[in-house]
């Protein structure tokens, strides 16, 4: 069928309606309700509706549509186009606990020192609960960076037997924001320009990421950090955590300050 004959939407979570306010965008919830407004039963019906996958949604969010498709009669001549991003980064790729933190997904390995994978957000991913703008905020992309630079580094350069897990540092980090990211496809690539691994207790990184969408570079960020094992760190902390602690202690008024009754673990 010639595309002068489809209509095209891109579908994306509720958290970018602001975004989906651009035709040809819809949030989940503006689609449904056009959908039971009849807004696409007026079309003729030779006309084929072509849904792409953007970000922020969900299997759930693709059973409704599909359910409401249906109900309206309008499955048949409905193409669905989901997003190929590949599985997820996994917990020990990117150091989240809850799966709706992961930002990327797909990472793969280009050459030996470079890396590509895709960006993904969930509707209900932490940056964006309490902050919207019709671009994709700069401290996602941020948070992404980091995934990226950990899941890098522990699934092809850390060593992975069971005797060596580390928690990273980072030392350094530039960024640089040249285009608004919108909640489409956006391709992430990591490039390691250093390493040094001659100590396993301390690991070395220096990676460069960069952002693209729409063959444009959104940002390019660059994290130099250290990978301690988690021992060496957990002393470190614990050093740091009770200077901390000494210091604060000093501050507090006379009256209320009795370090000889405060165990220091020393």
């Amino acid at each position: 069928m010639p595309v002068s004959e489809s209509t095209t939407l891109f579908i994306v979570g509720d958290r970018f309606a602001d975004f989906a306010e651009q035709a040809p965008a819809r949030s989940v919830s503006r689609f449904v309700a056009d959908l039971r407004a009849g807004v696409f039963r007026d079309e003729t019906k030779e006309r084929r509706l072509v849904l792409a996958e953007g970000q922020g949604l969900t299997s759930y969010d693709w059973d409704l549509i599909r359910d409401e498709l249906e109900f309206q009669g309008l499955s048949e001549r409905t193409v669905i186009h989901r997003s190929t991003r590949g599985p997820l980064g996994g917990h020990t790729d990117t150091h989240k606990r809850r799966e709706e933190n992961v930002l990327i997904a797909g990472l793969t390995r280009l050459t030996e020192t470079l890396f590509q994978a895709s960006l993904r957000l969930h509707n209900d991913q932490e940056f964006q609960l309490d902050h919207q703008a019709g671009h994709v905020q700069g401290m996602v992309v941020l948070e992404a960076a980091r995934q990226m630079y950990l899941a890098v580094c522990e699934r092809h350069f850390a060593p992975n037997d069971a005797g060596h897990r580390y928690a990273y540092v980072f030392d350094t980090l530039e960024a640089g924001f040249r285009n608004f990211l919108f909640p489409l496809e956006t391709l992430i690539e990591a490039e390691v320009l250093h390493t040094d691994r001659s100590d396993p207790e301390m690991l070395v990184f220096d990676i460069q990421i960069s952002f693209r969408q729409a063959g444009l570079q959104a940002a390019l960020i660059r994290m130099k950090g250290t990978a301690f094992h988690r021992a060496l760190m957990a002393k470190r902390e614990s050093r740091g955590a009770q200077r901390a602690l000494r210091h604060a202690l000093r501050q507090l008024p006379a009256e209320l300050a009795e370090p000889d009754r405060l165990a220091w673990g020393e």
